[in-house]
């Protein structure tokens, strides 16, 4: 069912203007507004602008791909705990607007981030360091949806957990699922485009950002894991009497 509901918001997608994706982009435009404390205005066929800043909140604008990730990834990934076809349907169909909700949050977020960071990172000659203004879009919407998308599998996986009263796993696949529902579509599905036309003319405008930003946020979420457990065990050893910080007392 939930591939379905997918299946028919792609197609949706493909088709869908200004006006078609209102109920999207019309959330998202307020909550971006506030947040840079600001005014959208909606131009019809266009989308909603606001002229002092140059920025358009365009149907491209929408968030509809992470829609429709986030919506999968919280259907196929923890329906089968639901234990009955009443709750697993139930479960499905509650998915649908909770990725919906979040999607507006998180697009929101990265419109704002996306028109707040550009002239911080600008050099005295209005450089990005080597960055193209391209780029740098896509790895500010890379690292706002990948984390987003990493909160929401680990909101997701407590709350379906709950339900199934089952205990709490931290197993290297359960770690490694949000990473593949990212990657998969928003890296996977190009790079196989690419391989099979031969085209790697603007792998270094998308790929590569979407690459070096993931990689980053791996890279940072590990070293603060390994972190929290030195501290832990540093913790708990004190807690015994022979650890750092007992030896630091005395």
């Amino acid at each position: 069912m939930g591939l379905l509901i997918v299946l028919g918001l792609k197609r949706y997608a493909r088709l869908a203007g200004a006006e078609e994706l209102l109920w999207l982009l019309g959330p998202t435009a307020r909550w971006a507004g506030m947040l840079l404390k600001v005014s959208f205005f909606y131009e019809s066929g266009v989308g909603f602008v606001n002229r002092s800043l140059r920025f358009i909140i365009a149907p491209e604008c929408a968030g509809l791909r992470f829609l429709m990730i986030a919506f999968l990834m919280l259907c196929w990934s923890f329906v089968h705990r639901m234990g009955s076809l009443q709750k697993g349907l139930l479960w499905t169909l509650l998915s649908l607007p909770v990725s919906c909700m979040v999607t507006v949050f998180v697009n929101g977020i990265r419109i704002a981030l996306a028109i707040l960071l550009p002239p911080l990172l600008s050099g005295p000659e209005g450089g990005k360091g080597g960055i193209t203004s391209g780029q740098l879009h896509t790895a500010i919407g890379t690292m706002v949806y990948f984390l987003s998308l990493l909160a929401l599998y680990r909101i997701g996986d407590g709350i379906s957990r709950k339900i199934a009263g089952m205990e709490k796993e931290r197993s290297f696949l359960s770690r490694l699922l949000p990473v593949v529902w990212y990657l998969g579509p928003v890296l996977g599905f190009p790079l196989l485009s690419r391989m099979a036309y031969g085209d790697f003319a603007d792998f270094a405008g998308y790929e590569l950002p979407v690459l070096l930003v993931c990689g980053s946020v791996l890279l940072i979420l590990g070293l603060l894991a390994l972190s929290k457990k030195r501290f832990l065990r540093l913790y708990r050893n004190e807690r015994r009497g022979k650890g750092f910080f007992m030896s630091y007392r005395t």
